[in-house]
């Protein structure tokens, strides 16, 4: 092995999530004081939320940050707690996240 593995210089987010019927309002109200929280911290470079054409109830929210230490300090930072917790209320509990390492893009 040839030396120590070097950290993402950027790294997408990918949450599958389920909204519960009926609060599809409230899941996308409360997803944009997620979001304006998330475009003040430092290292966030954006966002996508998505939803299914194919089935109404299952959501994806992609975001995209310039390190793995800025998603990290963002998931443990007081103010993600506060702001994701009336998102997660509209959800059911079969939610999924992973983290990403991006290695190439294509320009728009």
């Amino acid at each position: 092995m040839t030396g120590a593995a070097q950290a993402p210089e950027r790294v997408r987010v990918i949450r599958l999530l389920r909204v519960r019927e009926g609060m599809e309002a409230d899941f996308v109200e409360s997803y944009k004081g997620v979001l304006a929280g998330a475009a003040r911290f430092p290292g966030h470079l954006g966002e996508q939320l998505c939803r299914s054409l194919d089935d109404p109830a299952q959501w994806l929210l992609t975001s995209e940050w310039d390190s793995l230490e800025a998603i990290q300090r963002w998931r443990t930072g007081p103010e993600h707690r506060t702001l994701v917790e009336p998102m997660n209320a509209c959800l059911h509990d079969d939610r999924w996240t992973a983290v990403f390492e991006v290695r190439e893009t294509v320009p728009e």
